[in-house]
Order: structure tokens, then C-alpha cells, then sequence
């Protein structure tokens, strides 16, 4: 995994001689700045319906820590039109299924389901992005849930090393802040601040409405305008400054009660408004993308350093990250952190080889068109480049990782990783004592 700059009123078809999957799609901005994505596909008798809001993490401060994860969890608890479970009750008496995800950047909400709950479920939607009752009752029974949430992402080590590790890449950005929030305010936050929270950024500027499947894409707009069209709202706070200053390496560290030392390392990379996105995609692929990647042969298979090594990029709408995950005995820390360096600084140095670059792509568009595979996936690809204002990507994505050389991968290192090093998370296992 994801602001719009469209015409008010504007459809037009997206199509790609590289990419026929979105040939077709309506993209149009409503009148009340709301964005619909419409994409019509009759291979199944199915639909996804997806509303996906620009709020996360990122828009939250201390006060504010988990509201976002929290109205997650509350906004199918009762709404105008459908009070109590009657959402979730419709939706699973015709075999369907509904969830919700909050991330650092968005919260999405879905409905997979038969194509003859496609309008009911529009409907489902639209009243609980603008009519979410919040009772209190359900606020009160869902706080134990949310908080139980907390306690077993402290406990989890992959959790607690991600978020050591963007408390020390992201020094001024959001980014830092961690998605599932504060005890403290998820315990004390009043009904009150919970609705302010959610008036202020469940507003039409702030949502997408993307829909793929087996519908008639000129009704289900129709829909869509006499539903979500007719909500208003205020205008969305301003989003925060997303792009990190450039900074040194810092590391941050923590004991824990584990076997093993779990090692999180990177830096700080494009934006998705630079086209290195997709170089730092394959350089990825290339250092830590499965069993044929550098790290995976020399580390684990020639040098048997770690239990487990990996590499990817995280794209973001401001600064992006290039992580490096690694597991290991920590008597063997010293080696482990120095191999990596040293594939690094060797793909800085001499860059990639040929052969590399071509099982990068290769790799790179094979997961590509494998999460194409659901009405699920082409509507969340549709929403996620629209919400990070590259809606072209949606279709021109392999042919950016087409245009990418061997050159531009050293390129990438020499201007990303160099002059900063690497920041680093580690979670050591705690000394036993002996019996």
C-alpha cells in the first residue's frame, strides 16, 4: 500500500497500451469536492465498494493520539439511517464482507459483496460517513477493545520495532506518530471530542468513493451523486508538512524478552511526487526481494549471519523510507549491520548488474498484476494513487519501473543513502539470568 487535482464535473477515461486493467475507469469530482472512481468489470457477479478518508495518523497530535483508529472501530457501532448493527447484520445476511483499516495517511472502509448489494451498500456508506451516531454505549464498550489493541502491539516485536524506527527516521514529520494511538487518550477522550474529531475530517474534500465490479458504471454514479453528492461539510483541516529535513543517523534502542535481536534500519527517500519511487522499488527488490535478492544470499545462505533479512520501500506522500528488516543472534550484530553496509555501499559504488535489474522488473510486475486480481485490489489501487495525487500511476506504474537502469539504482544510493547513513531500531533480548 495510499488531495486530489481533478476537474469539478469531469469524466474522462484512463486507458494504457501498457496497462489494460483500468481502460474505461470514470474518474469525477463532484460538485462538493468528493472524488468517485468507477471501475465496470463483468467477469463476476461481484462488487467492492470502498470510501477511503484522507485521516490517519499523521493529522493527529498528543491530545488527539488514536482518534483515527478509534472512529475506525465506532462508525459502524450506528449511524442515521442504520442504527445499532444494522449495517454489518445487512451485509453479512447476503454473504458479504465489511472491515475497516486506519493507516498513517488514510482510514478505509469497505464493503465486498454480491453485485445485488451493490446499492444498498452505497447507501450503507454514505450515511456512515456523514451520519455516525457514536453511542455513547458503544464508545464505552469498544474503549476495552481499542486498548486490549495496544497492549498486544506493545507486546508484538514487529510492531514495536516499526515504531522505533519512525521515531528516529522522522524527526520533525507526523510520520513518527504510531498508528493505533495513546492508552492514555483512548481510556479519557469524551464522546464530545470523538464527534469534533470526526466533523472536521470525515468532509467531502476529504473522501474518495471508489467502486469495481460487476455495476453499470453511468447508474452507480448517479447513485453516488444523489448519495455521498448531497453531503457538504466544512473545508478539511490543512494537512501537515510531510517532508523530512535531511538529518544524520540516529538509532533508538529497547530491551525486550525475546531469543532473538530484531533490527529495523533505512533512510529517508523520495516523495511520491518523484518519479525515484520506482527506482527505490527495484533497488529494494534487488538488495532484500526474496531468496535470489543480495542480502538473502550473502547473509543467510553464504555467511549464515541471520534467521531472516528483507528489504522494501515505503511510499508515502511526503518522505518516503527504504527499510531493511533483519533478525539475528545478537552476538552477531556487528557482522550483520557491516554486511549490510557493505551491499549498500556496493551497489552505490559499482550499481547493479543487468541480470539483477531485469529479475527486479520481472518480480516488481509480477506482484503488480497479482494484486490485480480481485474487484478488492483494482477499486484500493484506484483509491490509493487518486488520495496520493498520482491517479496516472493507477495506469502507468510498470511503465515507470520499465524506464529504470542500472545507472539510475547507483544514482539512487549515491543520493539517498550516502550523505546520511542509516538510521537504525533495534530490540534486544533481555540477559537471562542464569540458574
Amino acid at each position: 500500500m495510499i488531495a486530489l487535482a481533478l476537474l469539478c464535473l469531469h469524466t474522462h477515461s484512463d486507458a494504457s497500451g501498457n496497462d489494460p486493467i483500468f481502460k474505461g475507469v470514470k474518474n469525477v469530482n463532484l460538485r462538493n469536492g468528493m472524488t468517485v472512481l468507477i471501475k465496470e468489470n463483468h467477469s463476476q457477479p461481484l462488487v467492492s465498494v470502498q470510501v477511503w478518508v484522507k485521516v490517519g495518523s499523521i493529522n493527529e497530535n498528543e491530545s488527539t493520539a488514536g482518534l483515527s483508529h478509534f472512529i475506525e472501530h465506532l462508525i459502524f457501532k450506528g449511524s442515521r439511517k442504520y442504527p445499532g448493527d444494522a449495517i454489518t447484520r445487512k451485509v453479512e445476511t447476503r454473504g458479504g464482507m465489511i472491515n475497516a483499516a486506519t493507516s498513517k495517511e488514510f482510514t478505509e472502509f469497505y464493503i465486498d459483496i454480491q453485485k445485488e448489494g451493490f446499492e444498498e451498500s452505497v447507501r450503507m456508506l454514505a450515511d456512515a460517513m456523514s451520519s455516525a451516531l457514536f453511542p455513547a454505549e458503544e464508545i464505552e464498550r469498544e474503549r476495552p477493545v481499542v486498548i486490549e489493541e495496544i497492549v498486544r502491539s506493545n507486546d508484538n516485536p514487529n510492531s514495536v520495532l516499526y515504531d522505533l524506527y519512525n521515531s528516529a527516521v522522522f524527526q520533525k514529520t507526523p510520520y513518527r506518530h504510531n498508528v493505533i494511538g495513546s492508552e492514555q487518550v483512548i481510556r479519557k477522550v469524551s464522546r464530545d471530542n470523538i464527534v469534533k474529531y470526526y466533523s472536521e475530517h470525515y468532509v467531502p474534500e476529504n473522501i474518495i468513493v471508489s467502486v469495481a465490479g460487476d455495476l453499470n458504471s453511468d447508474k452507480a454514479l448517479a447513485l453516488i451523486k444523489d448519495t455521498f453528492g448531497k453531503q457538504a461539510g466544512p473545508k478539511p483541516p490543512q494537512q501537515p508538512v510531510l517532508i523530512e529535513p535531511s538529518h544524520g543517523p540516529n538509532s533508538q534502542a529497547r530491551t525486550k524478552d525475546l531469543e532473538h535481536a530484531y533490527w529495523l534500519g533505512g533512510f529517508i527517500g523520495p516523495d511520491i511526487a518523484s518519479d525515484d519511487q520506482f527506482t527505490a522499488d527495484l533497488a529494494s527488490t534487488i538488495l532484500g526481494g526474496g531468496r535470489s535478492s543480495r542480502l538473502f544470499r550473502k547473509l543467510r545462505e553464504e555467511k549464515r549471519l541471520v534467521y531472516y533479512i528483507n528489504a522494501s520501500f515505503w511510499s508515502q506522500h511526503g518522505s518516503g523510507s527504504f527499510a531493511l528488516m533483519s533478525v539475528y543472534d545478537p552476538k552477531k550484530e556487528k557482522d550483520v549491520v557491516d554486511g549490510i553496509n557493505a551491499e549498500l555501499n556496493s551497489l552505490m559504488n559499482d550499481g547493479p548488474t543487468d541480470e539483477e535489474v531485469a529479475r527486479a522488473k520481472v518480480m516488481a510486475k509480477s506482484q503488480w498484476f497479482f494484486g490485480m486480481e480481485t474487484f478488492h485490489d483494482q477499486a484500493s489501487t484506484l483509491a490509493y494513487w487518486n488520495l496520493m495525487e498520482r491517479p496516472e500511476l493507477a495506469d502507468g506504474y510498470i511503465a515507470g519501473l520499465e524506464k529504470v537502469t542500472k545507472e539510475d539504482i547507483k544514482d539512487f544510493f549515491n543520493k539517498y543513502y550516502r550523505p546520511y547513513g542509516l538510521n537504525q531500531a533495534i530490540l534486544i533480548p533481555k540477559v537471562k539470568n542464569a540458574k
